[in-house]
C-alpha cells in the first residue's frame, strides 16, 4: 500500500493531468487556420481608427487633462500596434529571404573582431542582457537572421488586437464629440525632423500641458508673484526639446511680449564672479543670479516669459522667500525651469511636467525615421533586423537617435550597420553616440569635449569616415578639429559637435566601408 501511495498514485496523477494539459493546449493553444490574416486585418482597421482620432486630437488646442491622458494612452496603443504589425511582416520578409547572410559579409574580418568581443565581454553587461539576447545579438553581428515563426506572429498580432480593442472599447465615442469641441490649429510649416505628424514628436501631451500653464491668467497682487512651471527629466530625455516646441507655439509667441533663455554658467556668473565657473558655486550665486535677472527693468516693459534651463539646486527656504517678494516682472509673466532634479519640482506653482523615456515601440518610429529615411525596411530586411536591435539597446535619447540614425542612412550597407551594432554592445561611455563615435572614428586626436556650437564645424562625421577631413580630421596640428553631428534650428540655431584635440600622432589609416 505504502509503494501504491508514495510512487504509482502520482506517477498516474502525473499521466492524466499531462494528457489533460496537452489536449488543452491542443485544442486552444493553436491558432485556427486563417486567425493570422484574420489578426492582421482587424489590427489594421482597429490602427487606422485610432491613427484618424490621434490626429483629430493632436490637430485641437485641448486643455483638459483627463482627454490628454487618454490621448497619450491611444498614441502609446497606436506606436505598439503599428510595431507588432511591422515586426511581424519583417520576420516573414527574412524568413522567406532564408535569414542567411552573404559568404563576403559572414567573414568579413572587422565584423568578425566585433562579435567576438561582444562574446568576451557579454558577462559584463547589464543583467536584463541574457544569454539569447546575447545569441541573438551576435548572430546579427556576424550576419544571421532573428525571425520568428507563424505562431509568434499570431500570437503577437492577437495580442495587440486585444490591447487595442480593450483601450476603444469603453467611452470611444464621448472622446471624439468632446475633442470636436476643442478649437483647430493653426497649420504651420515643419522645421525641424523632430515635428512628425505635424506634433512634437512624443510629447505632444506634455507640450499641452506646459502651453496651457502659460496662457493662464496669473493670480495678480498676492504671494506668490512667481508664477513657475518646473519641467523635470534624465539627462538627454528632451526637455529642452519640449520646452523650445512650446516657445515656438504660436498661441504663446503671439501671448508674450518677450521671451529670453538663460542658461546656468550665465545665471551663475550674474550672481557672482564674472569669472566664476557654476562647478565653484554652492547654489547661492545662482539664486542670487536669478533675483538680478528677475529685476532687469526691460522684463517690467511688458509679459514676459523667462526660461531657466538645467536650473541649478537651489535652497527651497531661499527660493521661497524670493517667490514671496514683489517682482518688477510685468503681470502675466511666467518662469520656466529644466531640471533633473525632481525636487526643484516643487519650486514650482503648479504640479511640474516630468518626462520619460518614450517606449521602445514609440523610439523605433524616430531612430526609423533617421536611419531608413524614405526606405521601406521591408525590402532591406537584414538591415531591418540588425536597426531593431540597435534600437533597442540605445538607451531611447532623441540625440543618439539623430546622430546614429544619420550615420547609418549615410552608409546603408548590412556590414557597417552591424560594425554599429557591436560597438554599441561594447559601448560604455555616455552619452552612447560619443562612446561609439569614439570607435568608429579613424581619428588620432583624444578627445577634448562635445555639446553646441554656435558657428557650423568644417567636417561631418562622413567626411572623416571616408577621410576627406585629411590627416584625420583636418584641424590644426597646434589646437585640434571640430565635427558636425546635427544642427538645431527650433527657436535657437546651433551646431551639436564633437572636438578633438591633436596629439602629434600620424594621421590614421583610411577606413573603407
Amino acid at each position: 500500500m505504502e509503494f501504491t501511495k508514495e510512487v504509482v498514485v502520482p506517477a498516474a496523477l502525473s499521466e492524466i493531468l499531462g494528457r489533460i494539459f496537452s489536449f488543452l493546449f491542443d485544442t486552444f493553444g493553436r491558432q485556427a487556420p486563417g486567425a493570422r490574416d484574420a489578426h492582421r486585418r482587424r489590427l489594421e482597421q482597429l490602427l487606422g481608427n485610432i491613427g484618424s482620432m490621434v490626429e483629430e486630437a493632436e490637430g485641437r488646442h485641448i486643455t483638459n487633462q483627463q482627454l490628454l491622458a487618454h490621448l497619450k494612452a491611444l498614441t502609446v496603443g497606436m506606436y505598439r500596434g503599428r510595431f507588432a504589425l511591422e515586426v511581424t511582416d519583417l520576420d516573414d520578409v527574412s524568413n522567406a529571404d532564408g535569414e542567411g547572410a552573404d559568404d563576403d559579409d559572414a567573414t568579413d574580418a572587422a565584423t568578425a573582431a566585433a562579435a567576438a568581443a561582444v562574446g568576451k565581454r557579454s558577462l559584463s553587461l547589464r543583467s536584463s542582457f541574457n544569454k539569447a539576447k546575447r545569441s541573438r545579438v551576435t548572430r546579427l553581428i556576424f550576419g544571421g537572421g532573428g525571425g520568428a515563426g507563424d505562431d509568434d506572429g499570431a500570437e503577437r498580432l492577437a495580442t495587440a488586437v486585444e490591447d487595442l480593442e480593450s483601450l476603444t472599447r469603453d467611452y470611444m465615442r464621448e472622446f471624439i464629440m468632446l475633442v470636436q469641441g476643442y478649437p483647430r490649429k493653426v497649420d504651420r510649416p515643419v522645421r525641424t525632423t523632430l515635428y512628425m505628424d505635424r506634433c512634437v514628436f512624443g510629447r505632444h501631451v506634455e507640450k499641452e500641458r506646459v502651453v496651457d500653464f502659460l496662457l493662464q491668467r496669473a493670480p495678480g497682487g498676492r504671494a506668490p508673484y512667481l508664477s513657475v512651471l518646473a519641467v523635470v527629466g534624465a539627462k538627454k530625455v528632451g526637455k529642452t526639446t519640449l520646452v523650445k516646441h512650446a516657445c515656438d507655439d504660436e498661441r504663446v509667441r503671439g501671448h508674450f511680449a518677450r521671451i529670453e533663455w538663460f542658461e546656468t554658467p550665465d545665471v551663475v556668473r550674474r550672481g557672482g564672479r564674472p569669472d566664476q565657473t557654476m562647478w565653484a558655486s554652492g547654489g547661492p550665486e545662482y539664486l542670487a543670479g536669478v533675483r538680478r535677472i528677475l529685476g532687469e527693468p526691460r522684463f517690467a516693459a511688458g509679459r514676459s516669459l523667462l526660461v531657466f534651463e538645467d536650473a541649478w539646486p537651489i535652497d527651497e527656504t531661499a527660493w521661497s522667500a524670493l517667490a514671496a517678494s514683489p517682482s518688477a516682472l510685468a503681470d502675466g509673466s511666467k518662469l520656466l525651469l529644466t531640471c533633473r532634479d525632481a525636487d526643484l519640482g516643487r519650486l514650482g506653482t503648479a504640479e511640474p511636467v516630468v518626462l520619460h523615456a518614450l517606449p521602445q515601440e514609440e523610439y523605433w518610429y524616430y531612430f526609423k525615421a533617421f536611419a531608413f529615411g524614405g526606405a521601406d525596411p521591408r525590402e532591406h530586411p537584414r538591415i531591418a533586423a540588425v536597426a531593431r536591435e540597435i534600437s533597442g539597446h540605445l538607451e531611447r535619447t532623441f540625440l543618439d537617435a539623430r546622430v546614429l540614425g544619420t550615420l547609418l542612412r549615410a552608409n546603408f550597407d548590412a556590414r557597417f550597420w552591424r560594425r554599429v551594432l557591436a560597438a554599441i554592445v561594447q559601448c560604455e561611455r555616455r552619452p552612447m553616440h560619443v562612446g561609439v563615435l569614439l570607435e568608429l572614428l579613424p581619428v588620432s586626436g583624444r578627445l577634448q569635449s562635445y555639446g553646441y556650437c554656435r558657428s557650423p564645424p568644417k567636417f561631418t562625421v562622413q567626411d572623416v569616415l571616408s577621410a576627406r577631413a585629411g590627416g584625420g580630421g583636418g584641424g590644426d596640428a597646434e589646437d585640434g578639429f571640430t565635427i558636425h553631428l546635427c544642427r538645431e534650428t527650433l527657436y535657437m540655431d546651433h551646431w551639436y559637435s564633437i572636438t578633438f584635440k591633436n596629439d602629434g600622432a600620424p594621421p590614421p589609416p583610411v577606413l573603407t566601408i
